[in-house]
């Protein structure tokens, strides 16, 4: 069982990141991922997997009716193959690599959207391999949002929201099953998660108000757009950090 301090700072980070979630579509692992890692690192990602997937629940659920589930079905495929292939990758790639990777990726294509959104279609193949890089990043850090995130960039906040939220919720049990199955799931990372579902669900309920000044404003693309940078720069630390220390 951890520590008191590390459970109420586990939980502020959650309810944080479910707060932001609930209100964008993304930002859980964004927020929450780098404070669990350095506070509890024996408990990632099994921990936020299950919190991803209960808040990812709750999403699907309140806005069920604004899902894309043309542009799901595509991206599941890619996460499929993504989550797969997390488990073979991480073998040879290291993790502070694969964050390097990713952040620059992450960059690369945020710095095209600021100066032309039309550069990264809705289109089957962006839906795949946005898919395929979240189910790879999401098993092996749990931040794979982002990705599949900036596809939607154009869209309205509520099928932002209804698309991601549906796409978590499978994508995250799809993780927790790859983990299982290749032993990589202690049954005390579940058991912390667990004591995070309260934080999880005071921070969607809470999510509300924000969430309607976003869509009323307009201001979903720019959210996302600054959400993918901050979790780029998240992983470019942490994959520095990582280099540098060991």
């Amino acid at each position: 069982m951890p520590e008191l301090s590390v459970l109420l700072l586990a939980s502020a980070a959650v309810f944080l990141g479910a707060l932001v979630q609930g209100s964008l579509g993304v930002g859980l692992a964004l927020v929450s991922a780098p404070v669990v890692q350095i506070a509890a690192p024996s408990l990632m990602p099994g921990s936020l997997l299950l919190v991803a997937a209960v808040l990812a629940a709750l999403g699907a659920v309140r806005e069920i009716s604004h899902t894309d589930w043309y542009g799901v079905s595509w991206a599941m495929g890619g996460r499929i193959v993504g989550t797969a292939a997390a488990s073979y990758v991480v073998l040879v790639v290291s993790v502070p690599t694969l964050d390097l990777l990713s952040a620059g990726i992450t960059l690369g294509v945020v710095s095209l959207l600021a100066f032309d959104p039309a550069r990264l279609p809705k289109n089957r193949g962006t839906l795949i391999a946005s898919g395929a890089v979240a189910g790879l990043t999401g098993t092996t850090s749990s931040i794979g949002g982002p990705f599949i995130a900036l596809v939607y960039h154009r869209e309205p906040g509520p099928t932002v929201r209804g698309t991601l939220s549906v796409f978590y919720m499978a994508g995250t049990l799809l993780s927790l099953g790859s983990l299982t199955v290749v032993g990589r799931l202690p049954v005390r990372q579940l058991g912390f998660g667990a004591l995070l579902l309260p934080a999880v669900v005071a921070g969607f309920a809470l999510s509300g108000p924000i969430r309607r000044r976003v869509d009323g404003g307009g201001r979903t693309r720019g959210a996302v757009l600054v959400l993918a940078v901050v979790a780029a720069l998240v992983l470019l630390v942490r994959g520095l950090a990582a280099i540098v220390t060991g």
